[in-house]
């Protein structure tokens, strides 16, 4: 495990053909000066998630590109991302996934993924 994967401490509840599912509970380190978690901590879960996603599939990746849209804030609670791979090509991978507060979408994101093992 990363050192960056264990500081962040997200739980990966499912990772199976091409999906995934990850679990991660707001912490007080998260928020940013306003009180409300920080965007990039966001962008970081559903990058975990779709990442996760496609190395479900039995390849590893890094992340060539990234694209989140934020829709709510969040303050606390517990964070559920859900990635799906797209498209599985030889070399690229597209995948998409969405972050939820309960039952409230609070950012979605797709991103590419380069194949590097």
């Amino acid at each position: 495990m990363s050192p960056f994967a264990r500081w962040f401490q997200a739980e990966v509840l499912r990772r199976e053909g091409g999906e995934a599912e990850l679990r991660l509970p707001v912490r007080e380190e998260f928020l940013q000066g306003q009180g409300l978690v920080h965007g990039g901590i966001l962008a970081a879960l559903l990058d975990s998630a779709l990442g996760q996603a496609v190395e479900g599939l039995g390849v590893r990746v890094v992340t060539a590109e990234l694209s989140v849209s934020y829709l709510r804030p969040v303050r606390e609670g517990v964070l559920l991302a859900r990635g799906r791979v797209i498209h599985a090509g030889n070399r690229l991978f597209h995948a998409v996934g969405e972050a939820w507060l309960g039952e409230e979408r609070v950012a979605y994101a797709k991103g590419v993924f380069y194949r590097v093992g």
